[in-house]
């Protein structure tokens, strides 16, 4: 039976009462997509979609988690008490809840502001909820205002406790975590620091030591610890941050603990690092390995730091309402256990990958997996590969020693290998750094590289190895969330004149000249799976949001023209390199990519029959283009729909097959480096007389090539013959290349 006779008729004589009103989905089906969506997605549907504000689905999704934690996470105690995120946000669910819909509740975020009361409340009111996020609930707290303990908590609400199958805490071991919150969350009561700086531990303990007891059906515990760090430890500090870690859960969590999620670095290696717990009853380890990556993103030359761990067990004393007592009766050996914590605990990737492949190696049966995934990481080129200069001070001369690339190292391409069959491990890597003609004087003056052939050897060699692992090249132009202003002259462009000094001494003079579009793909064009070129929404940069007129200037007009002179000379020189590319993703505006269409090498690129192209519409709504086709974004690269900014065209070109393209580069006997130095001319750029029609550039769209750029454009022009950016007909269409 076809999908059409299932909603007409029903599976076995179902009436079509049965079906969804969303695209008329049987409504078993429609629970299926709805395990996918969240809980934003789902107030989308019951806002936009006829028949949906009324649907139990959609009501059982908004109410399964309605308070999350960054609903309730660093909240004042004033923004608390007065403001709508606070206390009248929870009094407000609390007052929507009754007996349709309290079944639906299986997890909250609580805030750390919250009493008894409300556990209490929980515990009589919600049935159903077996999940509580408490990671926002600090142990100290700058009040005068009355405040519970962990003891107290456990003696009101055992029932609760008993039925959770799922609890996630701040880390109990670190006090740093927990005194910071003086800054997070009490900064207008510091004046009663002294007098009622409050511990929730002071007659009890922990809430491991309180509340873990009480969890008798608990499977999944997650530590969050936003302060994760490592510096110099004494053996009482390790005994507080490893040893109280572990036997926190050792001692106190029920067999029935098979899941561990970590979400923070310094944690995860104080569980996993040493040899204080085998952890046979844990099956499964959840880390937040996308976060640290991030973390780690424009690191990408960091050293290793010296972490120290030394003698004695002194100690602030303000850490005394954090301390447990535990110390003198534990009979580790703390030096031993802090050094394997911070051994090679370092800033950099290469440390990361080192510690994955060893904690991982060191508990075969227990499955690690990312919490978040890593399909759309993005880093640095440099993350793998050594391009800085070191220098070693000898006693008669200064001599450069030559690093090895940290992608040579074996255990580095095993972790490599495990992130990507494990993990789905797919990285993109931003290449707007790499785009510069006289890279890398574009880069830090503070640091010294190696010679840039060195440089784009090493950077080749680590791409081939990544390839030679089934990790697929991704490279991005538009990532400049870190390393662009967010205005400015070229600050959205790309093919800025660039400057350089020849000569040398009283002959040294300074050269200001065209782009040449020398950006550094020559030597791994034929190895890139997949490009995505975007640009900001703001573009040319020059006025920002703050642009009356969609229509550009005289100014922004030429900073344009300039451009589309860059595409054409970086088409020219690098189209007919990209042997091996399968997926092209552009976020352009309109006069760029029709411009692209007199590109005789990006032509000849997608003039393949294997080319399909998906055309995305560009407008606004909750579910933005970004979101579903490119692998990153900013609010800068927000693309609601504006009248004061140029019109962008979206468009993904793919093939579905391997097999390598059959194009030929121009000037075949060239090696890499000379042709990056290959000079293109103005008369290599020109169209072409009689250029033909191409299937992804009809003739239509060429007659708006010219007021793109340079002429003043209609309403019809821009939008459509309406003046209005809403299209008819669904809002994606595929094509096969003729």
């Amino acid at each position: 039976m076809d999908l059409d006779s299932f909603r007409e008729h029903g599976e076995h004589g179902k009436s079509k009462e049965q079906t969804s009103p969303f695209l008329q989905l049987p409504n078993d089906l429609f629970r299926c997509v709805m395990d996918y969506l969240d809980r934003e997605s789902a107030w989308s549907l019951k806002r936009v979609c006829k028949g949906m504000s009324t649907s139990k689905a959609i009501d059982e999704l908004l109410y399964r988690y309605p308070l999350q934690l960054n609903d309730v996470k660093d909240i004042r105690l004033g923004d608390w008490n007065y403001r709508p995120m606070g206390q009248a946000r929870w009094n407000g669910l609390k007052s929507s809840i009754n007996d349709k819909n309290r079944h639906h509740v299986q997890k909250l975020a609580l805030s750390h502001w919250c009493s008894i009361g409300d556990f209490k409340w929980i515990e009589q009111n919600l049935p159903s909820l077996t999940s509580l996020d408490l990671s926002a609930i600090k142990d100290f707290v700058w009040t005068p205002e009355e405040t519970w303990t962990w003891k107290a908590l456990s003696e009101a609400c055992p029932k609760l406790f008993a039925r959770l199958e799922e609890l996630e805490v701040s880390n109990w071991a670190d006090y740093t975590a927990h005194s910071r919150i003086e800054y997070s969350y009490a900064y207008n009561d510091y004046r009663f620091k002294q007098q009622f700086r409050l511990s929730r531990r002071r007659d009890g303990g922990s809430v491991a030591k309180m509340i873990f007891p009480l969890c008798k059906k608990l499977k999944t515990l997650a530590i969050r610890e936003r302060y994760s760090g490592f510096h110099t430890w004494n053996e009482w500090e390790v005994h507080q941050r490893v040893c109280c870690l572990i036997d926190g859960i050792k001692n106190y969590c029920p067999p029935t603990l098979t899941k561990l999620r970590v979400h923070d670095y310094a944690p995860y290696r104080s569980l996993f690092s040493t040899d204080a717990s085998t952890w046979s009853n844990i099956k499964v380890v959840e880390i937040g390995l996308y976060s640290w990556m991030e973390d780690r993103r424009d690191r990408d030359v960091i050293g290793p730091i010296p972490y120290r761990i030394t003698q004695g067990h002194h100690h602030r004393e303000e850490e005394e309402a954090f301390d447990d007592k535990t110390y003198d009766d534990c009979k580790r050996n703390h030096m031993d256990l802090g050094n394997n914590v911070v051994q090679g605990a370092g800033a950099s990737f290469e440390d990361l990958l080192k510690s994955l492949r060893n904690i991982t190696r060191k508990y075969p049966s227990v499955t690690i997996k990312p919490i978040d995934t890593l399909r759309d990481i993005t880093l640095h080129p440099f993350h793998l590969v050594n391009v800085n200069q070191r220098r070693l001070h000898g006693n008669a001369q200064q001599h450069i020693q030559q690093q090895p690339d940290p992608v040579a190292n074996v255990e580095i391409q095993e972790a490599l290998q495990w992130l990507a069959e494990k993990c789905g491990w797919r990285p993109i890597l931003a290449w707007d750094s790499m785009m510069c003609d006289v890279f890398p004087a574009n880069l830090e003056p503070s640091r010294s590289f190696l010679p840039k052939e060195e440089v784009l050897s090493r950077i080749k060699a680590m791409i081939s190895t990544l390839r030679s692992l089934d990790i697929p090249i991704r490279i991005s132009i538009g990532d400049r969330t870190n390393s662009c202003p967010s205005s400015g002259l070229d600050g959205n462009l790309y093919f800025g004149d660039y400057k350089m000094f020849i000569g040398e001494g009283e002959n040294k003079r300074e050269l200001l000249a065209p782009t040449q579009a020398g950006f550094n793909l020559a030597g791994i064009a034929h190895m890139v799976d997949e490009l995505t070129i975007q640009y900001a929404g703001d573009v040319p940069g020059v006025h920002g949001w703050l642009r009356q007129t969609r229509t550009p200037t005289n100014a922004e007009k030429v900073l344009i023209d300039r451009e589309l002179l860059g595409w054409r000379r970086f088409w020219e020189r690098y189209a007919r390199l990209f042997t091996n590319l399968k997926k092209l993703t552009t976020n352009v505006p309109i006069g760029i990519y029709n411009d692209w269409g007199q590109c005789e090498g990006l032509r000849e690129l997608l003039g393949d029959e294997r080319w399909e192209m998906l055309e995305v519409e560009e407008k606004g709504g909750d579910f933005g283009f970004h979101g579903s086709y490119f692998p990153f974004t900013s609010l800068r690269y927000s693309h609601l729909r504006r009248r004061t900014r140029l019109k962008f065209v979206q468009r993904v070109f793919f093939r579905q097959d391997a097999k390598p393209l059959h194009l030929k580069p121009k000037h075949p006997q060239l090696e890499d480096k000379e042709r990056e130095a290959l000079e293109i001319t103005d008369a290599d750029i020109e169209t072409p007389d009689g250029l033909a029609e191409h299937c992804f550039w009809p003739a239509e769209q060429e007659e708006l090539k010219g007021k793109a750029v340079g002429e003043k454009r209609s309403a019809s022009d821009v939008d459509g013959e309406d003046g209005n950016t809403e299209a008819e007909g669904p809002a994606t269409k595929k094509a096969k290349s003729d």
